[in-house]
């Protein structure tokens, strides 16, 4: 069990003897469902009842996180940041605190944001190029970075969108790294801040992480033989 905030543990106090409490939104994760500083009330639920779509409470290190659950993952919680791009490590039945009615509700499925890519660098059809943890991913001037993660909510249908909308964006795909550093773990020369890719997308199941050559595979599957830079990591 991970060692909890001391603001959780107010909180799971309140909550056991008046069934609420209330908190202050932080940050903006869940724009533009909950802005910063918006007051916020956590019910009590027990942790079997929540469903994709609930916003709940929990702990995650010495943080309360409040979160939209997006599905359940062995016996933990799925959560997302309607803000963020990556899933939060699953929320276990120690650390969940509580649901927040008020900004209940499902969303629609993500899709990449791609007005980005309306301004083009303008220097002919680009390039897609892969990167591993043995290549620097140091961004090129007009280019693109999407991050290969198991964390990402953007599912792979996302690859195609995006590399269809790259015109002459040069593109890096960025694979075997993690990006940021969930409690508990170490950081390592491969992990990288979740800011270092434009776009991040997962190949598989949420949280289910494939070997570099099965990855390699899917990606190389799914980019346009024309465009590729096939098989070279730089």
């Amino acid at each position: 069990m991970s060692e909890r905030a001391p603001e959780a543990e107010l909180l799971r106090a309140a909550l056991a003897a008046a069934g609420r409490a209330r908190v202050r939104a932080q940050g903006s994760s869940m724009l533009p469902a909950i802005r910063p500083g918006t007051v916020v009330t956590i019910v009590a639920r027990p942790f079997e009842a929540v469903a994709p779509g609930d916003v709940v409470a929990f702990s995650l290190g010495r943080r309360v996180i409040v979160h939209r659950a997006v599905g359940r993952t062995g016996a933990g919680v799925l959560t997302l940041g309607d803000n963020l791009p990556l899933f939060d490590p699953p929320v276990s039945p120690d650390d969940y605190l509580g649901v927040v009615p008020e900004f209940g509700g499902a969303l629609p499925p993500r899709r990449p944001d791609l007005a980005a890519l309306r301004t083009e660098p303008g220097h002919g059809h680009g390039r897609v190029r892969l990167r591993t943890p043995a290549s620097a991913p140091t961004r090129r001037a007009g280019e693109l970075l999407i991050g290969i993660s198991p964390y990402a909510a953007l599912p792979v249908t996302a690859l195609d969108e995006i590399l269809a909308a790259a015109g002459s964006w040069d593109v890096g795909i960025l694979l075997g790294f993690t990006f940021g550093c969930p409690p508990g773990l170490t950081a390592t020369a491969a992990t990288l801040p979740p800011e270092a890719a434009d776009f991040h997308v997962r190949l598989g199941e949420p949280l289910r992480a494939l070997g570099l050559a099965d990855a390699l595979r899917v990606v190389g599957s799914r980019m346009s033989a024309p465009a590729a830079v096939a098989g070279r990591c730089s």
